[in-house]
């Protein structure tokens, strides 16, 4: 009797593994570009809630995790990229453990990250 179970691998990725895998330096390029093209829309939302005083923490938070992952991730993923067996799912992976993780720690820190860039402008000027 054979048994239908799901088992989770890290060689699939919801069916675009050949995709990843054939084109894994279009990735890197990907890594980079996604942060930043997703901060203008989220810049003009904080603009927006802005001049409507809403509260920005959840802005800031989403501005801070695209900048971080941008800085961060991409070093990450070409060190990844150059030190590892180039397979793209496997990178892909390793991009949205980083994303969640810069993600999460936007949301605890978004306050002391907001105080420290003020207290930088201050000094700036």
């Amino acid at each position: 009797m054979k048994k239908d179970t799901m088992e989770f691998s890290f060689n699939t990725f919801f069916g675009y593994e050949q995709e990843l895998n054939q084109n894994s330096a279009l990735l890197i390029f990907f890594a980079m570009l996604f942060p930043l093209v997703l901060m203008i829309p989220i810049a003009v939302l904080g603009w927006i809630f802005r001049k409507l005083q809403l509260n920005m923490y959840f802005i800031h938070a989403l501005l801070y995790t695209l900048g971080f992952t941008f800085l961060v991730g991409t070093i990450t993923i070409f060190c990844l990229y150059f030190l590892t067996d180039k397979n793209g799912v496997k990178l892909m992976y390793c991009w949205i453990c980083i994303l969640l993780g810069m993600f999460s720690f936007c949301i605890i820190n978004t306050n002391t990250l907001t105080k420290m860039f003020q207290d930088w402008m201050k000094v700036s000027k």
